[in-house]
């Protein structure tokens, strides 16, 4: 800040050459010389000359220098006057009116602003300062006189520090007697009110190891003297009396006694004077009688006595005064670092009363540990006196109320004093602020009234000793905020009073001051700033003003701290409002107001201030998230007072914003800040839709320029206008706000994802409107271009700055969370809304391109064109949307979300193949293969593959075509095969399954089994199709020459898959051959060891036994139809065919027991129709049918071929429960009621109706079978009462899986049965009645074996009884048993 500048003017040998300002009458510096001034016309000419001559010459700064010779020309012990141009920077302009210099001007820099207070860089600082930003110096501003005043070792600098101008009119005087060594403390100084006779202060400056003094009457009349003036423009004197070794530390001005206080080194005060008793300009200095310094004035051994006295009491920490309401008198306060305070009553002249000297060290003390738990666990001996100011008096009444502060003593030799005390160890320091108050006559015991005590919570930091200037304590009328400067910060503290209530009293009561308001203002960490001096400006009240009845220069309504900051310049701290401290809500200090600070100006590259020291004032994890999010919101919708409605560029104005976002990341880690999930999340989300926005908006303007002179109005304008009312804020006309865009890109871009979402709606609206196709076809390429760009580069944003944000642990795949979604909202970028317009917007784009699109006219519709290009991006924001919309529901805690979660997942799965295959309808082949890749849809990436192959194959059948065209489609073609076999290698089945589905699905089986660019993942894809068997074991034996597993599968397919008994019959048949075939062949007998041909043939064995068993039992099957059903429907109508054998068929069961009939009439629908019936199936067919006497003896006894059917295609306990439901259908078809009524029935009309019946047949058959052995299996004769209770708790697997209701009617059905056999059982002697059936059929099949052979006819089962020839008596009864009916 402050640097040394000098002016063109020249060095004489005289005591003082200068350049003037004006023709001002300079007054004389004494009686003795009064009389040797040149005449005033004489004194005109130079000026005048030299002024208009050389208007350069004379800018706005005035230099005054000693004739002595200056140390700054020798150049000693490494001071000497920095090489600066003497040349100012501005021309000398009209001399501003007071009231015009001390204005507050607009010209002030802010720097940070909260509720409380505003900081601002002040315009005007001298250009000498603003060069040399490295010198020691110090200063202090006057807001009495509106001057500041710089001092370094070799110059003085005074300067309107409120003024407008950048370069003030400006003073700089070079002192007579400059510092020996740059070491020597800066020299001392203070502006002399104005006097009568001139409207600009004086200066006093006091060299504080020599103690040579120097005075200018007026700052002014120094620089109006003649050229010619062989007169020194300054009065000098010393101090005499100093001790050696002791030197100057403080000079305050001692208000109306007309002068000067000064503080030594050794304890000693001195009265220093600037005038005589005549009112002349004279230096004279007087000791004031002191206990803080020694009594001796001696010169040798003195100095010992005056610091040891010192260091007892401890320094002098400050020297303060306060104006009497008497005239020519003040009171002077001086208080040293260990505690002691003295007062003064000091006349004009140096005539002073010692008032009273009190040692308050302990009571404060004391009060400090009492009422503060921090000061309490500090060393007493720690305590230090750093600074203190007088309490203003002379308050109104309701000002007084508004503070903590005690009432303001009426006795003027009471000195109500505010102390800035300090505790410490090595580790933390403790500010506290102390009221007190003086008096005379007090006790030892209660040396003084100790008020308010306020302990400094924000700020505690050690005080630099190096620093420049001492901590400074301010407190301004109205006593409402005291202010705290140190070398680097200064600090805001309230001490209004609260509303009254309980804890406040309590408080009061204790002299603690309860939280109340604190802030502080930080310098950066920079060697050339530091605050080197400070004054404050004061609101006019009564009673109140610099000098004797004048009013101070600076004018303000609230106080405000000034502050000199070296390499920077001057800062005003100004509170907003003072009263509001003291009102029921007073100005509060949150994690919201430092964060805005921090953001809104901390991004300001030259801003002196810094935001990310915390000190005292830490805000808790939560406050600080809770205030990013509200920050970031804020600057979303450009509200609070930091933002305008108006942009005149928008994209600078978002890119302004999108350096808060960030400024708040960075905040919260320089604060180390740890911010939870979820707040992260949405600051960056909050942070993609501002990056959007200004994607969005350039857009806009290349839109804009794209278009034609009559239709400027692009989808970006038409999206804003279309929004719903409730979905936007409304721009207010009433304050100028007309333009609904811009005001949309500064008022609504929170809601972002609404303005993407309408793309798709604003073109719909459109068509229905009928607008023109060339005005349609630009708004689909502009939404396109849309949802494109604007998601796609949220995605990159987000992956770009996931760093930022603290989310570095995060895993995204193609800008989003792989996982990790629960406990996050859903992500704006996949809004629902976004993901169904976005699809409908690909769909929009692939239709209007598929119909406006060909490689012939593509040059002529460059839009279509254009659009084209940009389906596949879109079709890949479109899938990543989805999949993060699908992610994020199905994470949710919510059921109503995770449902939706699914839903969208599915849709996911479904569209990422849809989609990516609506791409090679645009020809978008080499995107649309990328996308599949992307997002792992094989099934679309094969059929994208066989797709482009087929087209590429229909073009080179064009006719037409050149040479040249042809080799390069066969070559496109080659190279797409191949990437096709790559395919097959790098994804293996997962990519050739499908790739064969298409295929096959496409373009049939030939092309399945010519497909020569694989044959293992071919042969891999069909045998695990089993819906492809029959494909499949041609491919075994054409392709793989594989018969063995040719016979597999086709055994498998007949024995497990296939459903039409004709097929099933072949297959079976064709699998036998083979593996007969096969296994006969001399190389596979050869390849194998005995012990392997021995296991093989176990297993070929047995396949051949359960071929045989299925072959078995279609022979059946095949029997059935042939020999009854085919006869029957051969002579049916079409379409009666299944009525028909119904009719013909059917078991008369009763109603109530339907099910069972049900169950037939299923069985002989899918007889009708060739299916392979299953054992169980087949078995009720056989035992429910009714076989017409004409067609039965076509086939073999029906029970028996059920029975056939049980032991060749059952096993274990379910073949045993078939069996005893085949018996006792085959007991229950006979009346044993009528048959056991033998009542006048002779013996061969008993065993003739015996012979009658099928169970007669069904024993007949068995026996037949066993004797000829042509069967292996060995059937078994059940009794009636072991057939009983089959199937009446539980049914067989076929009804598992049906319906309960279903399951109870069978069982029911099965149940009515199983009563109607035991009925038989029990009333009508069924057990020997079975028994004496078996008889007679065992001995009539002997008997036709007997005589079979006795006629030497081949032996053959009987087809019927013999008795069944001996009488027709009952042949009508046959299937009529009085159970079914």
């Amino acid at each position: 800040m402050f640097s040394a500048t000098l002016n063109n003017s020249t060095e004489n040998v005289s005591p003082a050459p200068m350049t003037t300002r004006g023709r001002r009458r300079q007054r004389p510096l004494s009686s003795d010389n009064s009389m040797q001034q040149p005449k005033a016309k004489r004194q005109r000419l130079p000026l005048n000359d030299q002024t208009f001559a050389n208007p350069t010459a004379a800018p706005e700064t005035y230099e005054v220098k000693s004739t002595r010779t200056s140390m700054v020309e020798l150049k000693q012990d490494g001071i000497e006057e920095s090489p600066i141009s003497k040349q100012e920077l501005s021309f000398r302009s009209k001399k501003a009116r007071p009231s015009d210099r001390f204005g507050k001007g607009d010209g002030s820099t802010l720097l940070s602003t909260n509720i409380a207070f505003d900081v601002r860089k002040l315009p005007a600082l001298p250009d000498r300062l603003k060069l040399d930003a490295t010198s020691r110096q110090h200063g202090s501003a006057d807001s009495s006189t509106g001057y500041a005043l710089s001092l370094s070792h070799t110059h003085a600098i005074v300067w309107p520090y409120a003024t407008h101008a950048q370069s003030p009119e400006s003073f700089t005087f070079t002192l007579p007697y400059p510092s020996k060594h740059s070491t020597d403390p800066l020299p001392l100084g203070a502006l002399v009110p104005s006097s009568a006779a001139s409207t600009e202060p004086g200066l006093v400056v006091v060299m504080p190891t020599s103690g040579k003094v120097t005075y200018w009457e007026s700052i002014a009349s120094a620089t109006t003297l003649d050229f010619m003036q062989q007169q020194r423009n300054g009065i000098e004197g010393s101090i005499t009396g100093m001790f050696s070794g002791e030197t100057v530390i403080q000079i305050i001005h001692a208000e109306s006694a007309a002068g000067f206080i000064l503080a030594f080194s050794s304890g000693r005060m001195a009265y220093l004077s600037v005038r005589d008793t005549h009112g002349r300009p004279k230096v004279s200095t007087q000791f004031l009688r002191t206990s803080l310094g020694p009594a001796s004035s001696g010169f040798f051994g003195s100095i010992r006595h005056a610091l040891s006295h010192a260091a007892n009491q401890g320094d002098i920490a400050a020297v303060r005064s306060e104006r009497s309401t008497k005239q020519g008198e003040c009171t002077v306060v001086a208080v040293t670092s260990k505690g002691r305070l003295h007062s003064w009553r000091v006349h004009r002249g140096g005539h002073h009363d010692l008032l009273t000297e009190v040692d308050a060290r302990n009571a404060i003390l004391g009060a400090l540990q009492r009422v503060d738990k921090i000061n309490a666990r500090l060393p007493g001996e720690s305590m230090k006196i750093l600074d203190f100011c007088f309490v203003p008096r002379g308050l109104d009444k309701r000002h007084s109320e508004m503070n903590q502060l005690l009432p303001s003593p009426e006795l003027e030799d009471q000195q109500h004093l505010l102390l800035l005390v300090s505790l410490s160890n090595k580790q933390a320091w403790r500010y506290n602020l102390v009221e007190v108050v003086l008096s005379t006559g007090v006790s030892a015991e209660n040396p003084v009234d100790i008020g308010m005590i306020r302990p400094i919570s924000a700020y505690s930091t050690a005080p630099d000793a190096r620093a420049l200037a001492k901590p400074r304590l301010y407190l301004p009328r109205p006593n409402i905020i005291a202010f705290l400067v140190f070398d680097h910060a200064a600090v805001l503290a309230s001490i209004a009073r609260i509303p009254d209530s309980p804890d406040s009293q309590i408080l009061e009561d204790n002299h603690l001051l309860p939280a109340s308001f604190e802030d502080v203002v930080d310098l950066r960490t920079d060697p050339t700033l530091e605050i080197v001096g400070s004054g404050i400006e004061e609101p006019n009240t009564q009673g109140f003003g610099a000098g004797e009845g004048k009013m101070p220069r600076i004018r303000t309504k609230n106080p405000a701290l000034i502050l000199l900051v070296r390499g920077t310049g001057t800062l005003r701290v100004a509170i907003t409002d003072v009263e509001r401290f003291a009102s029921e809500k007073p100005p509060e200090v949150t994690a919201k107001t430092k964060l805005e600070q921090a953001v809104f100006f901390g991004v300001k590259e030259d801003n002196p201030l810094v935001f990310d020291v915390q000190h005292g004032l830490r805000f808790s994890d939560a406050d600080y998230g809770a205030a990013a999010l509200e920050l970031s919101q804020e600057i979303l919708t450009s509200t609070g007072k930091q933002f305008s409605s108006l942009a005149a560029r928008v994209d600078t104005n978002i890119k302004e914003r999108m350096q808060y976002l960030e400024k708040i990341m960075s905040q919260m880690k320089s604060l180390r800040v740890n911010l939870d999930r979820v707040t992260k999340w949405r600051l960056l989300w909050n942070a993609e839709k501002l990056h959007v926005a200004n994607v969005i908006w350039r857009k806009h303007e290349d839109f804009t320029h794209m278009r034609p002179v009559n239709s400027k109005k692009s989808i970006v304008a038409e999206i804003v206008e279309f929004i719903r009312t409730e979905e936007k804020s409304e721009p207010n006309p009433a304050k100028g706000e007309v333009d609904e865009l811009r005001h949309w890109f500064i008022r609504d871009v929170d809601r972002m994802e609404i303005f993407i979402a309408w793309a798709y709606e604003v073109i719909k609206h459109n068509s229905r409107a009928n607008l023109d196709q060339e005005s349609l076809t630009r708004l689909i390429f502009e939404a396109a271009e849309i949802y494109n760009s604007a998601i796609r580069d949220a995605f990159a944003f987000r992956t770009k700055n996931l760093d930022l944000y603290g989310l570095s642990s995060e895993r995204l795949e193609h800008g989003i969370l792989a996982n990790g979604y629960t406990g996050l909202p859903t992500p704006w970028t996949c809004h629902p809304f976004i993901a169904n317009n976005v699809k409908r917007q690909v769909e929009l784009s692939t239709e209007w391109v598929k119909q406006h699109w060909t490689t012939e006219t593509e040059s002529k519709n460059v839009l279509v064109k254009k659009t084209r290009e940009l389906l596949p991006q879109m079709t890949e924001v479109y899938l990543t949307v989805v999949q993060e919309l699908s992610r994020s529901c199905l994470a949710s805690e919510d059921p109503k979300l995770a449902e939706d979660g699914e839903k969208y997942e599915k849709i996911y799965k479904q569209d990422r193949h849809d989609k990516v295959v609506l791409l090679a309808h645009t020809e978008n082949w080499e995107a649309a293969i990328t996308i599949a890749e992307n997002h792992e849809s094989l099934p679309a990436l094969a059929e994208i593959l066989i797709r482009e192959i087929d087209s590429i194959r229909h073009q080179l059948e064009t006719p037409g075509l050149s040479p040249e065209q042809i080799e390069k489609l066969e070559a496109k073609t080659t190279a797409k095969e191949e990437q096709v076999r790559d395919y097959f290698g790098t994804y293996g089945k997962d990519f050739a399954f499908p790739f064969y589905e298409y295929l096959f699905n496409t373009f049939g089986v030939d092309a399945l089994l010519e497909y020569e660019g694989d044959k293992k993942y071919k042969t891999m894809y069909l045998r695990t199709k089993p819906e492809l068997a029959k494909v499949s074991w041609i491919n075994d034996i054409i392709g793989e020459e594989d018969i063995e597993h040719a016979a597999d599968t086709l055994v498998d397919l007949g024995l497990a898959r296939e459903q039409q008994v004709w097929n099933k019959k072949i297959e079976l048949s064709l699998g036998k051959l083979a593996r007969m075939a096969e296994s006969s062949r001399p190389s596979s007998k050869a390849s194998m060891s005995i012990q392997d041909a021995s296991v093989n043939g176990t297993i070929e064995d047995a396949k051949v036994e359960a071929i045989d068993k299925e072959l078995a039992i279609i022979g059946v099957q095949d029997d059935l139809y042939n020999t009854q059903i085919r006869p029957v429907i051969s002579v049916a109508l079409e379409g009666e065919e299944l009525s028909l054998v119904q009719e013909t068929f059917a078991l008369k069961i009763p109603k109530k027991y339907k099910i069972l009939s049900q169950i037939f009439d299923d069985a002989l629908r899918r007889l009708l129709n060739h299916e392979a019936l299953d054992p169980l199936t087949l078995i009720d067919l056989l035992t429910l049918i009714t076989l017409p006497p004409e067609t039965k003896e076509h086939m073999p006894d029906q029970f028996f071929s059920a029975l056939r059917v049980a032991y060749n295609g059952l096993n274990g306990a379910e073949r045993v429960q078939a069996e005893r439901l085949i018996w006792r259908r085959c007991f229950l078809r006979e009346d044993w009621t009528h048959l056991n009524n033998t009542t006048l029935k002779n013996d061969n009309d008993i065993v003739e109706i015996l012979g009658q019946t099928d169970l007669f047949q069904f024993y007949c058959t068995l026996y037949a079978n066993q004797q000829s052995g042509g069967d292996k299996n060995e059937y078994r004769r059940l009794s009636p009462s072991e057939a009983a209770g089959v199937y009446t708790e539980h049914l067989d697997r076929r009804f598992e899986n049906m319906e309960k209701s279903y399951r109870e009617k069978v069982l029911e059905a099965m149940r009515w049965e199983d009563n109607n056999l035991l009925k038989h059982i029990e009333k009508h002697r069924l057990e020997q009645w079975a028994k004496e059936t078996r008889k007679y059929a065992e001995e009539a099949v002997d008997q036709q074996y007997d005589e079979t052979t006795a006629a030497g006819a081949a032996l053959s089962s009987p087809r019927s009884g013999s008795a069944r020839k001996q009488s027709k008596a009952f042949e009508g009864m046959n299937g009529q048993n009085g159970t079914h009916h």
